[in-house]
């Protein structure tokens, strides 16, 4: 059921009020998400501090950069969320930030996959050792008839591969710095009726899902080599996490559209409750998520340091070269 905001659509008002105006206004659920904000993202913080000593006393040392990437991200989205809530004009900085660090952390997923099997070259002759062939029906772009699969890895289509994943941070932070700046200059709005934003929203979401199928290309072939314990579930909660948080803002935005988000006159605009509302429900999966990821990418064996140590040093200086000109 449309709600009526044409106050705010009169008005041309989309600007929050002042914060305690703002919480006011929100009423019970204002209060009740500002203090299970502080305690989730207290909670997601400590988890995230525990998960770094157990990186620093388990994980090779290799390792440890990208792993921590990755385990920080649920107190990432928690804190930018947190703030998005208490502070809604800091909304378009946090959301900035945050689309922009969700796949820089795919891209360390594989950066450590690579890592772990020696590197580009040894990954590539793993591949042809066990006959494993690409794999190109995956989500979401086999939905177009991109399932062949009897294509054989080698270097040229590994890279190709990678850099399907590593776009996706480069696009997505210079879509949404772009999308800011435009913004600022009072060409975009942030709503779809605005031609500049539905075309960079069309393009963001083009460049995203690209990277999530290079993303799911590569750690299906990597899962049939991986000696790292639990490399599918590793791989599936990853995609599953930065996919909600991706699939929520298009729905709550297409919600907006249809006028389904409700509004507060005259503090809370249509815009910003969304924000509101996207916020609150970030809290909660950052809180889950991170409860996941602790036990999902926490080494419980020696696996880890078996792995770490399987090429001599020399080697070791050999497959990092390899990668960078990768």
């Amino acid at each position: 059921m449309p709600f009526n905001c044409s106050y705010f659509l009169q008005n041309d008002i989309e600007e929050p009020v002042a914060l305690f105006e703002y919480l006011e206004a929100l009423g019970t659920f204002g209060a009740a998400f500002a203090i299970f904000g502080i305690i989730s993202t207290a909670t997601v913080t400590a988890i995230f501090v525990l998960s770094i000593f157990h990186v620093v006393r388990k994980h090779p040392s290799q390792w440890r950069r990208l792993v921590t990437w990755i385990v920080s991200m649920p107190m990432i989205v928690s804190i930018l969320s947190l703030v998005t809530f208490l502070v809604p004009g800091a909304a378009i900085l946090c959301d900035t930030v945050k689309q922009s660090y969700l796949p820089f952390v795919l891209m360390h997923f594989i950066d450590l996959s690579l890592l772990i099997e020696g590197g580009h070259r040894d990954t590539v002759q793993d591949l042809k050792d066990k006959d494993i062939p690409i794999n190109f029906c995956r989500p979401p772009w086999c939905c177009v008839g991109l399932c062949y699969r009897n294509v054989n890895y080698n270097k040229k289509n590994l890279r190709i591969m990678k850099s399907l994943v590593y776009q996706t941070p480069l696009f997505q932070l210079l879509i949404n710095l772009l999308m800011a700046v435009l913004e600022a200059a009072g060409v975009l709005h942030r709503v779809i009726r605005n031609n500049a934003f539905a075309t960079l929203g069309i393009i963001n979401i083009t460049f995203f899902t690209i990277g999530m199928y290079g993303y799911n290309v590569l750690t299906t072939g990597f899962a049939q080599i991986s000696e790292w314990r639990n490399y599918p579930l590793k791989a599936r909660v990853l995609f599953v996490c930065v996919v909600l948080l991706k699939v929520q803002t298009l729905i709550l935005l297409l919600l907006g559209v249809g006028g389904t988000i409700p509004c507060v006159e005259p503090y809370i605009s249509p815009v910003i409750m969304r924000k509101s509302i996207e916020s609150a429900l970030c809290l909660v999966e950052a809180l889950i998520f991170s409860v996941i990821f602790y036990p999902v990418f926490r080494v419980v064996d020696s696996s880890a340091s078996r792995l770490g140590l399987h090429t001599s040093p020399t080697t070791t200086s050999v497959v990092s070269m390899d990668d960078v000109q990768a």
